[in-house]
């Protein structure tokens, strides 16, 4: 119920904004908007080769483990791949621009500092010189710093913060996604855990909570794990604040050679792939997840559907492929599998244990 709930909180508030904009506001959109992960803009007069492109995004709640660890050096990376991930499904996308979105109350302005080293550290991974033959170098804005100590709330008073940032890029227009068709490969890059989606209920069903001070959300923790416990080769706390990778120059780099189109798979797994269009997307090979993903559906009981449905499940990007490029795809991106293939029909199926499971919408 609860996840039925926030979703149409969610579609609600989507629906409430796209009412809310006039046409007029839209007209420089392009009027084929190839990926559902970034905004394509188009003004012929004054970039007539080139379509800008855009992408925004929060790190949402894993800022929490970030304040509970009092490790904020790695979470402006999380805000960089939010949008830089979304923004380079188009390919051979060139990002050049960043501006981001911090609030704090009092005592966190004491880490502003550390948090934007974070975000400089992902944007140096996002830089395509050498890659993409037309590019600008990567570069951050000025920003906005806000000190909202009213507006926001924290288990450790006055250390609340949340970040936000968005990604400008160009792309030429003769070198937008291919669209997915039937026959197609689907080649998985493999992702460094959770990324920033899925934190909430990662948090409330792994942890104890013993840092949470305010009684309306401590008693959503029902984990029994200390973020200092050992797990694996690091802490529970490590793996899960493990920064999300980012694909920028992978994929750009095989977009340069290659016709593909490009998939993010953040909130809602596997289903991320049905934003490609009516195709059935059918997932015979998953990767294996990271062990945080085990323990995780160990500890919450969670089904396998609910847990694709919720988790990238160690699949952090997917490329889309003409079979006949794979085998040269393969050997260009970290972690790279194919893990199914493109067919007539509609939603994705994942291949496991014996069964299928249809993922149907998004």
């Amino acid at each position: 119920m609860a996840d039925a709930d926030y979703q149409q909180r969610e579609a609600d508030a989507v629906a409430a904004i796209k009412a809310a904009i006039p046409k007029h506001l839209k007209k420089n959109l392009a009027k084929d908007q190839v990926s559902d992960f970034a905004e394509l803009f188009e003004a012929p007069d004054i970039f007539p080769h080139h379509l800008l492109a855009c992408s925004i995004d929060g790190v949402g709640t894993k800022l929490v483990l970030a304040e509970a660890m009092e490790k904020y050096d790695t979470i402006g990376i999380d805000c960089v791949a939010m949008s830089a991930n979304d923004l380079v499904t188009l390919g051979a996308v060139s990002p050049f621009l960043f501006m981001d979105y911090l609030a704090v109350q009092e005592h966190a302005e004491a880490h502003a500092g550390e948090i934007i080293r974070g975000v400089v550290n992902g944007l140096e991974q996002c830089d395509t010189s050498g890659i993409i033959h037309q590019h600008l170098p990567m570069n951050i804005g000025k920003g906005e710093t806000a000190s909202a100590d009213e507006l926001l709330s924290s288990f450790r008073p006055g250390f609340g913060f949340d970040i936000a940032g968005a990604m400008i890029g160009f792309i030429k227009k003769d070198r937008l996604p291919k669209k997915a068709t039937p026959g197609d490969v689907i080649i998985a890059l493999q992702s460094s855990g959770p990324h920033s989606n899925g934190y909430t209920d990662l948090r409330h069903k792994l942890l104890r909570g013993e840092f949470e001070s305010r009684k309306e959300y401590s008693k959503s923790y029902s984990g029994r794990f200390r973020l200092d416990d050992p797990f694996h080769d690091s802490t529970i706390g490590g793996a899960l604040l493990e920064p999300t990778r980012i694909y920028v120059k992978e994929v750009a780099a095989i977009a340069k050679k290659f016709s593909i189109a490009g998939v993010n798979s953040t909130g809602y797994g596997l289903k991320n792939l049905n934003r490609l269009g009516n195709l059935r997307f059918d997932i015979t090979a998953p990767l294996e997840p990271q062990p945080i993903f085990s323990l995780m559906q160990e500890e919450a009981n969670y089904t396998v559907e609910k847990m694709y449905r919720t988790f990238n499940m160690g699949m952090g990007f997917f490329v889309i492929a003409d079979r006949r490029d794979a085998d040269d795809i393969l050997g260009m991106a970290k972690g790279a599998v194919i893990v199914g293939g493109v067919a007539k029909g509609s939603g994705t199926v994942l291949h496991k244990g014996g069964k299928k499971i249809l993922y149907e919408g998004y």
